[in-house]
């Protein structure tokens, strides 16, 4: 039965290499960096894209305004999405923006509207028509986004580095077998070097 004693690396031992050293000191900092630092990276990520999107969001607030707009045309009829949803249709309107200038463009409808419907729609500063303003739950969707991005590629950059290194450290110890090997083997083989 083999058992591992915790920590070898880090004993005196005649076995001890330096490569087994440095490997034990990459561990640790990577672990330190896994426990501490990827948190890290995603909460300041996280604060970071708050703060932005939660400015963006006050500006399209104060940009974005909802008017009546008279429908043109009819809407297509109502045709199912994969998931049970009924999706808006793209119809041709008409509708005054708060400068009081008339505006024509298409905005989205409930599937099955009819012609002279009157909906509801968000215009911007120019009374063209545009999307709703960004809510809260926008911003914590992209908090969060963010956030898991940030300390994902973190935790993924801090093992790809300490797999670079094993993987150096390994080459030079398998070098160093190599040598030794040089040295020791005709003395046990019947070959000459």
């Amino acid at each position: 039965m083999r058992t591992r004693k915790l920590g070898w690396r880090w004993r005196r031992s005649p076995l001890r290499r330096r490569s087994d050293v440095v490997e034990a000191w990459a561990v640790l900092l990577v672990g330190t960096v896994l426990i501490l630092g990827v948190p890290a990276a995603g909460f300041v990520a996280g604060a970071v894209v708050r703060s932005d999107a939660r400015a963006e969001a006050g500006a399209e607030q104060r940009a974005r305004h909802q008017v009546r707009a008279t429908l043109t045309a009819d809407a297509p009829r109502a045709v199912p999405s994969v998931d049970g949803s009924l999706a808006p249709h793209q119809v041709p309107a008409r509708w005054t923006a708060l400068d009081g200038t008339e505006h024509t463009g298409a905005a989205d409808a409930p599937a099955g509207s009819r012609r002279g419907n009157v909906i509801r729609i968000w215009v911007d500063e120019n009374g063209d028509a545009t999307d709703e303003p960004l809510g809260e739950d926008d911003v914590t969707a992209r908090v969060v986004c963010a956030g898991a991005a940030a300390a994902a590629g973190m935790a993924a950059l801090a093992l790809l580095v300490l797999q670079a290194v094993r993987g150096a450290l390994d080459r030079r110890r398998i070098a160093a077998w190599d040598r030794a090997w040089q040295r020791t083997g005709p003395g046990w083989t019947s070959r000459r070097a």
